[in-house]
């Protein structure tokens, strides 16, 4: 009998896995000594596959220094790439997005911090330009002294009407200026207030407490105690045409109130004023209020 030819061409692999789907059949040998195609040949090129896959099932295992004959129809050499190819790809792309999603999130939460700390920053700014206290303007409008040139009560010649005591009665007009803040000036009768004369402390008394609502004004009344009267003093009330130059001092606490803003201090104010007397009046010529706010 005369040898047959096998229908495909027979090549030699070592004893390894083989992987279809990362190999690629051979190029110019299994090209060259590949048969045609035709309804003969594809059907027996089917049967020796199976022929072949039977075959080593049912081969018993050899040890790694045998070699195997592998025969694989062109046609079943698969050249896409595996499934765990494209797990890989993903995994390698999952970070990247989720990098940018954190990136995302990251700037909304300091944009959003930055707006709020803007609206923040103009609140204060409106508060503070709305609400910024404002010392009261103080002024003196009258001045009436009691019994001061009159002689001390033991040379009274009638002693059936006792002399009252000395007294300095001043009148201090005080003008809140702030539009949305209340004012109190002197609270808790903790005010002090002075007349001082070329140096000298002629009256002492306490200043009264006051009370005001925003843009409102009243009139202070209070009375100080006189000390003692230098002489130059009585010879100035004497003369009608000669002004009598003095100076107010007041200590007392100042709170300025609102719902946004408080201020609590302590304020000096000092008035200086020139006193005439006119026709039997006092009255001031000139007057000049200052205040340490």
């Amino acid at each position: 009998m005369q040898n047959k030819k096998p229908l495909f061409p027979s090549f030699y692999l070592p004893l390894c896995p083989f992987n279809p789907f990362t190999s690629t059949a051979p190029h110019s040998g299994m090209e060259e000594r590949s048969p045609p195609a035709g309804d003969v040949n594809g059907k027996a090129r089917n049967l020796l596959a199976s022929a072949t896959s039977l075959r080593l099932s049912l081969s018993p295992t050899r040890s790694s220094d045998h070699t195997y004959v592998v025969q694989i129809p062109r046609d079943q050499v698969y050249r896409v790439p595996p499934p765990e190819n494209a797990k890989i790809v993903e995994e390698h792309r999952q970070p990247t997005s989720q990098k940018k999603r954190k990136c995302t999130c990251c700037c909304m939460v300091l944009a959003a911090l930055l707006v709020i700390g803007i609206m923040i920053g103009i609140i204060v700014l409106i508060v503070h330009a709305l609400y910024a206290p404002k010392c009261p303007q103080f002024s003196i409008t009258n001045i009436h002294f009691k019994n001061v040139t009159q002689p001390p009560n033991g040379h009274q010649k009638n002693n059936n009407h006792p002399q009252t005591h000395p007294q300095f009665e001043i009148d201090l007009k005080i003008v809140n200026v702030n539009e949305r803040m209340d004012v109190a000036f002197g609270k808790g009768n903790n005010g002090k207030a002075t007349l001082i004369f070329k140096k000298h402390e002629i009256g002492q008394g306490k200043y009264p407490p006051i009370s005001l609502k925003p843009k409102d004004s009243t009139n202070s009344r209070f009375n100080l105690d006189a000390m003692k009267v230098p002489g130059g003093m009585r010879k100035s009330l004497d003369d009608d045409k000669k002004p009598i130059p003095m100076t107010l001092s007041i200590n007392a606490p100042l709170e300025i109130t609102s719902w946004a803003k408080n201020l609590k201090k302590g304020v000096i104010v000092t008035c200086d004023f020139d006193v005439e007397l006119l026709k039997n009046k006092f009255k001031i010529k000139s007057e000049d209020c200052t205040t340490n706010f």
